[in-house]
């Protein structure tokens, strides 16, 4: 029963600006976290992902 709540919870559509992006940063195959999430997030996606440092991104001037 948690498997399958988990699985619609996973499937859903969101478009927050949160959700938006994760996926720029999947796209661009770069993520921003330790070796673990990065890891587990090539083995979930099925590519290989470049990990930056923690941190806040630059902001463009």
């Amino acid at each position: 029963m948690r498997l399958e709540a988990y699985r619609q919870f996973v499937e859903q559509k969101c478009h927050s600006p949160a959700d938006e992006l994760i996926q720029a940063a999947i796209n661009s195959r770069k993520l921003t976290g330790g070796n673990k999430f990065v890891d587990e997030i090539e083995t979930r996606i099925g590519i290989r992902v470049e990990a930056r440092k923690p941190g806040r991104p630059a902001t463009e001037k």
